[in-house]
């Protein structure tokens, strides 16, 4: 068992710390809590104590890397203005629900973080390999390390039914993390779950369905395989990832040791920031040219071609009604702008809107999730249709992913993305089939989204 006396005399003053420096503070604080509360006025049911200190500026991911595996989180947006690392969990609940959970007045000022993770269609029998991913939506670390602008705090979040000596021997690890090298397994690519022969055959199949009228759009998803020579660190992946695509939202959701859902995604669904709110249309796509005049080329074919035009304006179109059901004040750019990736690129146009008091982040994303950018259009009949076209639960993969608080929202859109299962990388990738699309161009542009993930097997 962990000793409380061992760590009760360190300084209390707001000096910014190591991360190990500050676990050690962090475990004194809550030692003394602890110790000095009566059973009674310990957290109430759906309530929580935040104890915090501040932080020398760190790497999170690096942090991350070091802590006890099991159950990690990470999400970073895509300004790489914000970014935050759990460990542990100290309430889960469903997404809306957990909104009734109360942070303790006077325990901090800061609003702690809850890690969001959605399925992209709940009503479709999970595949096992889903299954414990989809079994807490919204999650409130046990112990957060948060960067917000140059500003770093590492912090504990306590229910009442948390288990206090489990917490401060965690808080004990967390302060003498591994930091041993370790050589990570390279990858090799096994197979295409969905050979190009299927695809072909499923794109032609929706564009039938597009000529009969019944749909305007569908998103088809395929899978691409890798195994290793050993277990895969999931964080060490999205380190590599991060590395190789610089810009994007960044999530990592670990449910079990080695086993995790994480990318790289370029799209946001929701963000809000009080009660303004940010959406957009991601849709259309080219890749990125072998230097800078191919590369405008290319950009410049995907602001002229009619047919990607009609996919991005269907995204519009859904996206912008939705919010104007309910907002006050609603404003879309005029013309869509190239948004460049390490791979490829997209026309993606913002929404911004105003939306009235008491409008929830669950309130948000049931109004945005699924847009046509992954699902299809209308969404109804394009989610039916890919229960009966695809041959693969997509779990996480394309439903909302992000964190929320009581003073905002990031909410991305989880595509490209993989599942890590000990030894296995399975990845992901989706393509937008409207009328005038071709089975070759889209099987190609699917290749292209995936590169992110091949280079990882170089």
């Amino acid at each position: 068992m962990v000793k409380a006396s061992s760590h009760r005399n360190l300084s209390r003053d707001d000096a910014p710390l190591t991360p190990e420096h500050g676990a050690r503070v962090l475990f004194g604080r809550v030692s003394e809590l602890v110790s000095a509360l009566a059973d009674s006025a310990m957290p109430r049911a759906r309530e929580f104590v935040r104890l915090e200190t501040a932080l020398e500026p760190c790497d999170l991911l690096q942090w991350l890397r070091g802590a006890p595996a099991g159950a990690r989180r990470y999400f970073r947006d895509r300004s790489a203005k914000f970014e935050v690392a759990g460990i542990g969990i100290a309430a889960a609940d469903q997404f809306g629900a957990h909104e009734s959970w109360e942070q303790r007045e006077g325990s901090s000022a800061t609003a702690s973080t809850w890690f969001v993770a959605l399925p992209f269609d709940p009503a479709r029998a999970r595949d096992p390999q889903w299954g414990a991913f989809v079994d807490s939506e919204c999650v409130l670390p046990l112990i957060e390390l948060r960067r917000s602008g140059e500003t770093h705090q590492l912090a504990v979040n306590i229910t009442a039914s948390t288990d206090v000596v489990a917490l401060l021997e965690l808080l004990e690890r967390v302060a003498n993390p591994d930091k041993s090298c370790i050589v990570e397994p390279a990858l090799v690519r096994e197979n295409d779950g969905t050979g190009e022969a299927e695809w072909t055959r499923a794109v032609c199949a929706g564009l039938t369905r597009i000529r009969e009228g019944s749909l305007r759009k569908i998103v088809l998803a395929r899978t691409r395989r890798y195994s290793a020579s050993a277990p895969l660190d999931p964080v060490a992946v999205l380190m590599r990832l991060a590395a190789r695509e610089t810009r994007g939202f960044r999530f990592l959701l670990e449910t079990a040791p080695r086993c995790a859902f994480l990318g790289v995604t370029p799209e946001r669904l929701v963000s809000r920031t009080d009660r303004t709110v940010r959406s957009e249309a991601v849709a259309g796509t080219r890749p990125r040219g072998v230097d800078s005049v191919a590369d405008r080329l290319l950009g410049e074919s995907l602001l002229a071609s009619a047919k990607d035009r009609r996919e991005h304006e269907l995204v519009i179109e859904c996206v912008r009604d939705a919010l104007a059901s309910r907002a006050l004040t609603l404003r879309v750019d005029a013309e869509p702008r190239l948004l460049r990736l390490a791979y490829v690129q997209h026309l993606a146009t913002r929404v911004h809107a105003e939306m009235p008091a008491g409008t929830s982040d669950a309130d948000l994303v049931a109004l945005l999730h699924p847009t046509p950018a992954v699902a299809g259009s209308p969404v109804p009949r394009a989610v039916e249709t890919l229960r009966e076209f695809e041959p693969f639960d997509r779990g996480l993969y394309a439903g909302p992913i992000g964190v929320v608080s009581r003073d905002g929202a990031e909410i991305a859109v989880a595509i490209r993305s993989a599942r890590i299962d000990g030894d296995v990388l399975t990845a992901f990738a989706g393509a937008g089939i409207v009328e005038g699309s071709d089975p070759a161009e889209e099987w190609r542009e699917t290749g292209h989204k995936l590169l992110v993930f091949e280079r990882l097997a170089n």
